[in-house]
């Protein structure tokens, strides 16, 4: 079984034409220019999974700072869940610091979201400490939903979207909300390799999606993440459209894992707290 925790679809209208969304936020419009910029729709989404064996989905758009354009895309994703019952969940995206964004957080959770996210601090120049991401894990944990946060790794080479939120940040921010369950996005910045220390071994809410692997790690990392007793927090993420899941099974299966835990990222962690939400009717 595949789960991919990480998909990023847009309403037609804004696939359409990216350009016009791209002009009124400066996040989303790096990304529009961003060079091979793909966006995709539910029913292309609908269509890869097919292709590429995929069971099951976490879907959400692009969180924008104007919560107007963020409500567009969050009941897209919700509709697009119901027409998919089992299938797909969807997360609601938000600029948590934007007006009208912790009562957008309400209302999608009222309508069906199963959580939050893709949130994007350094996108849209918010803290991870600020008021509004405390109130938005507060909100999270209340309903026992998953925030799915983005951060990167501090070294390497640079892309369009690598922020500056790194593990520190995440570290501050799973300590600070340890009722919530969080997903940190690509391998939570480096968050894992420290996971033999005590301190980061005991966030036990704590999950890291492998969202841009390929792009960024040989697929030994997996090898590493097991040795730190890490991998039982992993799950798949593939960051559609940027890259279809097809590509992290063939590193998974050249990293040198066992089939047992080659499953645990497949599927098998993901299900340990996303199961509930695949049943709800």
């Amino acid at each position: 079984m595949l789960i991919d925790v990480h998909c990023h679809i847009l309403p037609p209208e804004m696939t359409l034409d990216p350009a016009s969304f791209g002009a009124r936020d400066p996040h989303f419009g790096r990304l529009v220019l961003t060079k091979g910029a793909r966006f995709r729709d539910g029913r292309d989404l609908w269509r890869d999974m097919a292709a590429d064996g995929v069971d099951k989905a976490v879907v959400f758009g692009f969180a924008f700072k104007d919560t107007g354009i963020s409500h567009l895309q969050n009941d897209y994703a919700i509709a697009f869940a119901r027409e998919n019952p089992g299938k797909i969940i969807p997360f609601c995206v938000l600029d948590p610091e934007s007006p009208g964004a912790i009562a957008e957080a309400e209302r999608c959770l009222a309508e069906g979201a199963c959580g939050f996210g893709e949130l994007f601090p350094a996108g849209h120049g918010f803290s991870l400490e600020g008021e509004g991401m405390t109130r938005l894990a507060q909100i999270a944990a209340e309903a026992q939903v998953p925030v799915l946060v983005h951060v990167n790794e501090q070294v390497g080479h640079r892309y369009p979207g690598k922020g500056e939120a790194g593990p520190l940040d995440a570290y501050r921010f799973a300590v600070k909300n340890p009722r919530t369950a969080i997903i940190f996005a690509h391998f939570g910045g480096g968050l894992p390799f420290f996971a033999a220390m005590p301190e980061v071994d005991s966030l036990e809410t704590v999950y890291y999606d492998t969202a841009a692997q390929p792009l960024l790690y040989r697929p030994r990392v997996y090898q590493g993440l097991k040795a730190m007793g890490a991998l039982d927090r992993v799950v798949l993420g593939s960051d559609y459209p940027l890259l279809r899941c097809g590509r992290y099974v063939r590193d998974l299966m050249e990293s040198g894992l066992q089939n047992d835990d080659i499953d645990k990222v497949a599927s098998g962690n993901a299900l340990s707290f996303l199961a509930r939400f695949f049943s709800r009717p």
